[in-house]
């Protein structure tokens, strides 16, 4: 079986930024199959050319642990401005070129929406090489940007992407979402449920286990602090994920036993930098991103697993942020700060919900600790994981749906 993905920002394992097709593809590959991931060669997290050496290179296909990448030239940029609009764009027509080089047809094209034009390309490849077309749907577009008050639903833009994301749905085999409640979105729309594939992130548990040697200052930094309670942030520091209610907290928790270490990189990381050196709040700590591979041996120091979110309509339909099973396979009790019933972190027993008056409840919360508690959430998100969200598990469930839908294709051909 051929399987092709398009996802402008796929990354391998040791890079930094999201795995989730690459831990999928890894898995379906050691099942027999053929996977093609499309990706951009720069990297959205560093900013960074990260593949093609030789600038006169449009593309370039290399072969990582079975699992087919071809990395695509696209406009470098450095922050939210219309060089990345360009990047989108080079992508988008780059790979729909590159996508009619290969001899081989896939059977599935699977379209991953981090944004649109790459579902309309993978749509595209699809019909061309008459292929079943899977969507995708990561984040609600343009539904999220509407409940963020980033754009008014009446907006021409988002009445244009209301109407894309329907007739992906409309033209889509199947529909893949990431959040268990995000099934009621769908139908909302007039989709039916027998369509859909609830299929979460998880946790490449070979990945977990590796051993890898961390950058010296942060190594000190841990080996300096290992007899604090140690609160990591990991991931994107952006304005969705409200990171300042931590650091309002640790401003309240100085001179007590409690570190926060934020690692990763985005819009909002310098203003905080600047709030924590401004304010003389000594025990909130940031560091560079790490790649996907480094991820554990961090974690290991850690006591805690901070998510917290920007308050928004959106999450009623479920979370399923990586950083959470990253916190959870590493037998970290997860505090999540978000007015959310039935997520993950409450539905496994895995950690501690704050639902209102964030900063005030999270010193709350570190001022009555109770360590034989956190270690018991801290092992009850670890068999959550291990029961539901193994990437081996979960690429064997994908590759159950696939071939039932080829059977099925098949039959109505036959039919014809």
């Amino acid at each position: 079986m051929e399987i092709w993905i398009f996802n402008h920002y796929a990354i391998s394992g040791n890079s930094i930024g999201i795995t989730r097709h690459y831990d999928l593809a890894k898995y379906l590959v050691s099942r027999g199959h053929n996977v093609k991931i499309f990706a951009s060669s720069f990297n959205h997290q560093t900013r960074k050319e990260e593949h093609l050496e030789n600038k006169k290179d449009i593309y370039k296909v290399a072969e990582i642990e079975g699992v087919e990448f071809v990395w695509i030239k696209t406009t470098p940029y450095r922050r939210n401005n219309i060089k990345r609009i360009f990047n989108i764009l080079s992508y988008t027509i780059r790979v729909n070129k590159l996508s009619k080089k290969f001899k081989s047809k896939p059977d599935i094209v699977l379209g991953s929406l981090f944004h649109p034009l790459a579902v309309v390309v993978a749509r595209k490849v699809a019909k061309r090489n008459n292929s079943l077309f899977y969507f995708e749907e990561r984040d609600f577009w343009p539904q999220t940007m509407v409940d963020f008050g980033k754009i008014s639903k009446n907006n021409p833009i988002a009445k244009l992407l209301y109407k894309l994301e329907k007739s992906f749905y409309k033209d889509a085999d199947r529909i893949i979402l990431l959040f268990e409640q995000a099934k009621n979105y769908v139908i909302s729309k007039g989709e039916n449920e027998n369509k859909m594939l609830y299929l979460p992130n998880g946790v490449d548990f070979q990945r977990n286990n590796k051993k890898t040697t961390l950058d010296r200052e942060m190594e000190m930094f841990f080996q300096l602090k290992r007899d604090k309670i140690i609160s990591i942030y990991l991931g994107t520091h952006g304005l969705a994920n409200n990171l300042d209610c931590i650091l309002d907290a640790a401003k309240t928790l100085k001179n007590t036993e409690n570190e926060f270490v934020f690692v990763g990189d985005g819009p909002e990381k310098e203003r905080l930098i600047q709030r924590k050196n401004n304010e003389n709040i000594e025990n909130v700590h940031f560091f560079n991103p790490i790649s996907k591979d480094e991820v554990s041996s961090v974690l290991k120091y850690a006591d805690i697993g901070l998510l917290p979110l920007k308050e928004s309509p959106v999450f009623k339909f479920g979370i399923s942020p990586n950083k959470l099973y990253d916190y959870m396979v590493n037998k970290l009790p997860v505090l999540l700060l978000c007015d959310l019933d039935n997520s993950p972190v409450e539905k496994y027993d895995a950690g501690y919900i704050i639902r209102n008056n964030f900063s005030a409840n999270i010193a709350k919360f570190y001022k009555n600790l109770n360590q034989a508690e956190l270690k018991l959430k801290g092992f009850n998100g670890y068999e959550s994981v291990v029961e539901y969200h193994d990437w081996n598990k979960l690429a064997g469930k994908l590759e159950k749906v696939i071939l039932e839908d080829l059977h099925n294709k098949k039959g109505l051909e036959k039919n014809v």
